[in-house]
């Protein structure tokens, strides 16, 4: 049965009562369509079925049968059937489809046609599925209604310009002379497209940024207009005057001013009267702000503004909204690398965000949270997560523990600190604990820890097993330690420890425990009870301690000293545990069969040792069996004489230790966002006067002393490349950064010292100005001068750099960086940082873009200041993304003849 109208059909579907019959209403419907198709050739029934597959397709199913009607329905000269087939087009094809080429005579034709809304039909439909050769085949005419005299026209003809400049940047050009007009014009549709045109432009096309950094005094004027409501009121939204059109000329603003001070110093008061006169508390106001928060941070702006708009997004961290606070706790993460002092006063806020009922706020407080962890804060911000380890989501907790251990080993002032706070993480978070950390937390003990250290910590762990032994790796580390040093363990006359220090009562030896008065289920969190403790009816006696809960990270760890009868005891609990893993169990059977060389005077322990071994000698794990047989055969008389040699004490294990990803606390930092790249350029006194010399020393001492006193996040480095440097032009996969030992400050990095210096130890400050320096006639033309030189072609990008000098400045080579996709698919994320040697001075600039169409480029600005005349070497970090895969390649160059010096 077929529905003659389309309301019959969605009243057919809406009267289904299972996901069932409303697969059959839609079947049928669909196959009485393909049968209409095939034997009706009529426009009026086309146009219903048409609008009957649009319905189907909203409704998730297959509708390809009917993309060429649609192209018919399209070609009809009636403005009904024009609006359906074109929509039918938008949803049905897209660019990749062939059958796409069949539409380029009806757009053309309609784009000529009397009718302004058939015209921005087809504009519509272009903007929305234009193909390369559809762009090219259709610019001509794009360009002739670009001058139309109506602005609907305009407006559309714009907006489907933006489509042919992605789809072919070489055809920029002829769009940039007309785009000037737009952006004068009256009409708020005509300024918006031509906001976006002119953006996609300067993303595109090294020539459109020039002419858009000519025309920030026209965005300038054009922006405080609407600021100060001298416009239409047709268009406010909450008291904003056009928040639409103040967020894309902000948008704008940041492509143009991206690397340029002098585009930047026009802008700041601006940006800065944005920031103060826009109530952030309503919808439209908050997008103003962050718009313009972002603007300030991406160009390099004053240092007061920037500080302003990180301000902003920590006020955004109270917003009600929560689309409002995850973008900025977004940002913020970015931002962190280059403006960690500002962000660190709304640190407070963002721990509390750590506890927001929305799970997507929770993750980012946790990024801009470990991200924020330096060696001046590590003690606070460790405790803040740690409090909320314990509830945060199971998803998280793998990449909490993780980064904790990295935070506490990277930044840990103390071994006794760092050891602490470990004990607590096992302790917390021990099932999420990875073997790296676990030995490396054992090694503390076994090798840097002094007699007192290891005595204290096995203590704790004892105490801790005795209240819980879920924690899979503090069970292992429990255990290993109590092995070693259960001598240290019990109470000693040499040393005594005072009662009050321990959570838990020193036992009585003569009252002894049994294994079964431990709770071996120590999930449940019940401490250890003498077998008094119990009355005879059951109950607790009056007195006893309750339950005890996971140890809470403001108490104190507990502490026990026991009897060698209770380590024992203890042992034997948690071979019988079901919870605990088979691993663990083993090395409890080899902690056993120590305790008798670690209490020589106590031979009889040695009994109850193997009363308990013989339990296991038929153990259903063959590993666990055979190491109670053979240990058991050890404890026998008749190898009394070699027990000593065998269970005295096992050296630390050994790991490869392998250090930890440069971006573990932050991996916003990975991705290497343009936004907090870009500082504004110190001016140095010695700028003033022309003195190179004095100006090179000026920017070594701020960017020593930087390092010095502002000891940032190890993670702000954004290349740290001086490790395992590879012979000149080898390309190779990035090193990883050195491991950290506990006897070094962490690796930290201002955001004076963000390039690393590969070649020669020094460090490059990026916000140093080139000097020119005082050479004016020395004689640099050469040949070799101006051309390009192949540095890496592979992965369907090609990279070329092109030196060049200028008379003014003999002293800087500028070097252009053009980045060709010869492949047939985009590259999106591309990063390119360098470094170079000691003796020279680099400054780099940030990307015309970071997303290059197929057959596309892309280019960036470097400048190398060379007043020692040495020989260029380039160390390069690359970083893109291209069909699905995220490539990271580090090579050298050195290749420049010796007269580009």
């Amino acid at each position: 049965m077929s529905f003659f109208r389309l309301k019959d059909l969605i009243r057919a579907v809406r009267v289904c009562k299972t996901a069932a019959d409303e697969r059959n209403v839609i079947r049928r419907e669909s196959a009485a369509i393909r049968t209409s198709f095939k034997e009706n050739n009529s426009q009026d029934a086309r146009y219903v079925n048409v609008q009957k597959l649009l319905y189907i397709y909203l409704l998730g199913f297959p509708v390809q049968f009917g993309q060429l009607e649609c192209l018919k329905l399209a070609a009809s000269p009636r403005f009904s059937d024009k609006r359906v087939g074109y929509l039918g087009v938008t949803l049905f094809l897209d660019e990749k489809q062939e059958i796409l080429t069949l539409l380029t005579n009806s757009l053309k034709s309609d784009m000529n046609n009397p009718d302004d809304y058939i015209v921005g039909l087809a504009l519509t439909t272009m903007s929305c599925v234009a193909s390369t050769g559809v762009a090219n085949d259709l610019m001509d005419e794009v360009q002739r209604l670009m001058d139309s005299s109506r602005s609907y026209i305009r407006k559309k003809a714009a907006l489907a310009a933006v489509r042919v400049v992605r789809r072919d940047p070489e055809l920029c050009a002829p769009f940039l002379e007309r785009v000037r007009s737009l952006l004068g014009n009256k009409h708020h549709g005509v300024q918006l497209a031509a906001v976006a045109l002119m953006t996609e432009l300067c993303n595109h096309s090294q020539e459109a940024l020039d002419e858009g950094r000519k025309l920030v005094p026209v965005l300038v004027r054009q922006l405080r207009v609407l600021l100060n409501f001298e416009s239409s009121s047709e268009y406010e939204v909450a008291n904003f005057s056009d928040p639409f059109l103040q967020v894309a000329i902000l948008r704008l603003m940041r492509v143009i001013a991206r690397g340029s001070q002098e585009a930047a110093d026009e802008l700041n008061d601006v940006l800065t009267h944005v920031a103060s006169r826009t109530d952030w508390y309503k919808n439209a106001g908050a997008a103003i702000i962050y718009e313009c928060a972002v603007t300030a941070l991406a160009i390099p702006s004053e240092q007061p503004l920037r500080v302003l708009a990180i301000n902003l997004l920590g006020q955004f961290l109270s917003y009600k909204d929560n689309n409002v606070r995850y973008v900025a706790l977004a940002t913020l993460s970015a931002a962190v690398i280059t403006e960690a002092p500002s962000v660190q006063r709304h640190r407070t806020t963002v721990v509390q965000c750590m506890r927001d009922s929305d799970i997507s706020i929770r993750r980012r407080a946790l990024d801009l949270s470990f991200a924020l962890i330096n060696a001046q804060n590590i003690r606070p911000m460790v405790t803040d997560i740690l409090r909320v380890l314990p509830v945060a989501d199971l998803e998280f907790r793998s990449s909490m523990v993780y980064r904790l251990c990295a935070a506490i080993t990277l930044f840990g002032d103390s071994l006794e600190w760092r050891v602490e706070r470990m004990l607590r993480v096992l302790c917390m978070g021990g099932n999420y604990v990875n073997l790296r950390d676990l030995f490396k937390f054992i090694r503390y003990i076994a090798l840097e820890a002094d007699e007192n250290m290891q005595r204290r910590v096995t203590r704790n762990c004892f105490a801790l097993l005795e209240r819980d032994i879920s924690q899979d790796k503090m069970v292992f580390a429990g255990v290993w330690l109590i092995g070693e040093y259960a001598d240290l363990l019990v109470t000693s006359s040499e040393q005594q420890i005072e009662p009050e220090v321990s959570d838990i009562p020193s036992r009585d030896s003569s009252a002894g425990l049994d294994a079964d008065d431990l709770d071996i289920l120590g999930a449940l969190g019940k401490p250890i009870q003498d077998k008094g403790s119990a009355s005879a009816d059951g109950g607790s006696r009056q007195g006893s301690a309750p339950p005890a809960a996971m140890i809470t990270v403001d108490e104190e760890l507990p502490l026990a000293i026991p009897e060698p009868a209770d380590i024992v005891r203890l042992l034997d609990a948690i071979l019988k545990a079901h919870i605990v893993s088979a691993t663990n169990k083993r090395i409890a059977l080899t902690a056993l069969v120590k305790l008798p060389g670690r209490f020589t005077s106590q031979p009889s322990i040695a009994s109850e040792i193997r009363s308990v071994l013989s339990r296991y000698e038929r153990s259903v794990d063959c590993e666990i069996q055979s190491r109670a047989t053979e240990f058991d055969k050890l404890l026998s008389k008749e190898l009394d004489s070699v027990r000593a040699g065998v269970v005295e004490r096992m050296p630390a294990p050994e790991y490869s230790d392998v250090p930890y990803e440069e971006y573990v606390l932050n991996p916003t930092a990975m991705r290497m966002k343009a936004l907090t790249l870009i500082r504004r350029p110190a001016i140095q006194p010695a700028d003033l006067i022309g003195d190179a010399a004095a100006s090179a020393e000026n920017a070594e001492a701020k960017a020593q002393k930087a390092v010095e006193t502002n000891k940032q996040s190890v993670m702000s480095d954004l290349l740290n490349l001086m490790d395992d440097a590879p012979s000149a032009n080898a390309d190779t996969e990035p090193s990883q950064p050195p491991a950290q030992s506990h006897q070094h400050a962490p690796p930290s990095s201002a955001s004076a010292n963000a390039l690393a210096d590969l070649l020669g130890g020094a460090t490059i400050s990026p916000t140093s100005i080139l000097s020119p320096g005082s050479e004016t006639s020395a004689n640099f033309s050469s040949a070799d001068l101006d051309k390009e030189y192949e540095i890496y072609n592979t992965n369907g990008l090609r990279i070329t750099l092109t030196p060049s000098k200028k008379q003014k400045a003999p002293a800087i080579v500028e070097i252009l960086a053009t980045f060709y996709n010869s492949s047939e698919m985009p590259i999106s994320d591309l990063n390119f940082l360098v470094a170079v040697p000691k003796s020279q001075k680099l400054q780099i600039m940030p990307p015309s873009g970071q997303h290059v169409s197929a057959g596309s480029t892309v280019t960036q600005q470097v400048k190398i200041a060379n007043p020692s005349k040495t020989a260029l070497r380039l160390r390069m970090k690359l970083a893109f993304t291209t069909d699905g895969r995220n490539i990271e390649r580090m090579f050298d160059y050195s290749g420049f003849p010796s007269t580009v010096v």
